[in-house]
């Protein structure tokens, strides 16, 4: 039987007495007969024996288990980490181009004169606030539209992440 496998019975009763101690369990019936069942398919006569594989399979289940856990959470934080680097890259990049164009935009305008200047400030603001206006419309629409993913951002998604 495959669980008999899974245990080394050379391993049992190698503890001297003196290093032992010694339990006394209240079982149901059901659980009486599970237990006589394990031990007939361990092919052991000691009960402690069966309580020995028992203790030994459960927690180094329970130890795997654990591990498992600690690994799929690793692996979470790792890709979200990914994540959230794509997106600091998308932002990187719009700063980058906004700032390339705000540089072009104010090399290219011509000087105001002095007697003129108020009036431009004043204007500038009112296309500075319709531009902003504008802008957060856009963001609206395209975050309504599902244009921010990955794929639309020419972001490419890892293969390890699909699997």
């Amino acid at each position: 039987m495959k669980c008999a496998l899974l245990y080394d019975l050379a391993c049992m009763n190698t503890r001297k007495r003196s290093e032992s101690v010694q339990y006394t369990l209240r079982l149901s019936r059901a659980q009486a007969e599970r237990f006589e069942k394990i031990q007939h398919e361990l092919n052991v006569k000691s009960k402690s024996d069966v309580f020995d594989y028992l203790v030994t399979f459960a927690s180094a289940r329970r130890d795997d288990q654990e591990t498992l856990f600690y690994s799929l959470i690793d692996r979470l934080g790792e890709i979200i980490g990914r994540r959230l680097q794509h997106v600091e890259t998308v932002n990187q990049l719009h700063l980058a181009l906004t700032d390339s164009f705000i540089k072009y935009a104010v090399s290219t305008l011509p000087d105001v004169p002095a007697q003129l200047l108020e009036a431009a400030r004043i204007r500038g603001t009112q296309i500075y606030e319709r531009i902003n206006i504008t802008a957060a419309r856009e963001f609206q629409r395209r975050r309504k539209s599902d244009a921010y993913d990955s794929s639309s951002l020419g972001i490419e998604v890892d293969t390890e992440e699909s699997t």
